[in-house]
């Protein structure tokens, strides 16, 4: 079974860049950590400069890309197994362009949101009302975050 999310990065600039779906793995101890421990050990310079390349995926590409059998492994970044991989393959300039999830649609469909924001210098996560910001300079161990993010019932 699937928990659906969405992992949204916004640039120094304000701009959002990744609005990427994901079908598995959402919560905070999967797909949360994912994202915290590439924060904590990624290569974050070259991540922004990578960023800024990407571009929204055109119609003809759209075409392009659903006309191939074996799409999601081709241009696995574009699928819904993707998570929080796509972050290493920005790193490492191997996004061309992404497929935006309309906030209409992420909030339809998901459960967890997971934001980076470099204009705030901010990383979030989110279930609902249930909301918690991390400074990207002051991030929390993978414990400390469990201990918000899933806190266990007593």
């Amino acid at each position: 079974m699937g928990t659906r999310h969405v992992q949204v990065v916004i640039t120094k600039k304000g701009e959002t860049k990744i609005s990427q779906y994901g079908q598995w793995d959402g919560y905070p101890s999967g797909q949360g950590i994912d994202i915290l421990n590439f924060l904590k050990n990624g290569n974050l310079r070259r991540y922004q400069e990578n960023l800024e390349k990407i571009k929204p995926i055109t119609k003809k590409q759209i075409k392009f890309v659903e006309q191939l059998e074996d799409w999601n492994k081709v241009y696995y970044f574009l699928s819904r197994d993707c998570g929080a991989r796509i972050h290493t393959m920005i790193e490492w300039g191997a996004v061309p362009f992404v497929y935006i999830m309309s906030k209409k649609e992420a909030d339809q469909n998901c459960a967890w949101f997971y934001t980076i924001d470099f204009s705030k210098n901010e990383f979030v996560s989110e279930k609902y009302k249930f909301k918690q910001t991390y400074k990207l300079d002051a991030l929390p161990t993978n414990e400390e975050y469990l201990k918000i993010m899933e806190p266990e019932e007593e």
